[in-house]
């Protein structure tokens, strides 16, 4: 048996692979990136409040105006720290978008040639221009190499590793499909077009496909080795174009970041520069549940005025995440699956 173990091959979603629950996943990438600031921002104020009603805490250090303007101007420093920093990663995208006309035609060029060698490959006069579609023409084209894979082996007279192959073929149809159907109809911005490209493990068919053609095509002649070719070739297009659409997507989320922490800096400009010119601790009466008014509203203030700092966060968790689980290009398998152990053991 090859070291392609299609018994147990690697789950279908991101999700399963990293055996992370849907509320992890929902946090780090799927989630909406402003309810994530706002968790985070919500988790930070409970934390803060937790500690002051159990830790220990006086809350007459709050009277004092001095305090308080001495804290938001803390707070100020770290806003514009923040703008600024967002302002310098936006010139960086820019100065990249600003380029002379040979190499924006060089990467017409390159670009076009690709499309090109795509709709050679899937037999299409032209292939479609959206990167949904795109990247579903792709899956269908692997799903369609898959089955003439599994016809071919069918046809062969010697029926060593056939079932293999066909489990092979099975599984890359089925998982395609599935993922074709989610690409239907989306439209590039933000991460809905990426998360069921990510979602597609192309490296693990990748080096499945490879493994089986270099211990079974031999034995079934030409029409095998050709249809193996066919997936490869497939796949590695698909990785291609997932690269590429990868890069667009974090210029587009960098693009998001900066627009959304300029927005929503505003607020916390404007409050900070009250807290720091007239807020007067002593003048916010009463106390709920064993804290003083002045100490609560101090403590909102505090949690809206770091909001640009949340929101940053809450889009470099995601950024990140996604360089993190797409960091190897081709048939590498960063993550230690079963498949990816097994054959490192065989080779030594």
């Amino acid at each position: 048996m090859s070291r392609a173990d299609l018994d147990s091959p690697p789950a279908d979603t991101m999700r399963e692979r990293a055996e992370a629950g849907r509320l992890k996943m929902w946090f780090l990438l799927t989630g909406n990136r402003l309810a994530v600031a706002a968790v985070i921002l919500l988790v930070g104020w409970t934390i803060l409040v937790a500690l002051a009603i159990v830790g220990p805490s006086s809350m007459r250090k709050l009277v004092t105006t001095e305090l308080a303007g001495g804290l938001f101007g803390s707070v100020l420093i770290a806003v514009v720290t923040t703008v600024t920093l967002v302002l310098t990663v936006s010139q960086l995208i820019l100065s990249e978008e600003i380029r002379p006309l040979g190499e924006e035609r060089a990467e017409m060029d390159e670009e076009l040639t690709f499309k090109g060698d795509v709709e050679q490959f899937i037999s299409a006069p032209v292939s479609s221009p959206g990167p949904a579609s795109f990247a579903r023409e792709l899956v269908e084209a692997v799903r369609s190499n898959a089955g003439e894979l599994a016809a071919a082996v069918e046809e062969s007279p010697n029926d060593e590793g056939v079932a293999e192959i066909r489990r092979f073929a099975e599984i890359v149809e089925r998982h395609g499909e599935m993922v074709a159907e989610r690409l239907e109809d989306r439209e590039f911005g933000g991460f809905q077009v990426l998360e069921p490209i990510l979602d597609f493990n192309y490296a693990w068919k990748l080096f499945a496909a490879r493994e089986l053609r270099n211990t079974y095509a031999e034995a079934h002649g030409d029409d095998v080795e050709e249809a193996f070719s066919g997936v490869v070739g497939a796949l590695g297009l698909f990785g291609t174009a997932r690269e590429f659409f990868k890069s667009l997507y974090f210029q587009w989320e960098i693009i998001d970041i900066s627009r959304t922490v300029l927005y929503s800096s505003i607020p916390p400009l404007a409050i900070v520069s009250f807290m720091n010119l007239a807020f007067d601790p002593s003048a916010v009466p009463g106390w709920w549940f064993g804290l003083s008014g002045a100490f609560l509203f101090t403590s909102v203030a505090f949690g809206v005025a770091l909001s640009p700092f949340a929101v940053l966060l809450a889009y470099l968790l995601r950024v990140l995440t996604v360089v993190r689980r797409t960091l190897a290009v081709g048939p590498f398998i960063l993550r230690p699956t079963e498949q990816a152990v097994r054959a490192d053991r065989e080779k030594r």
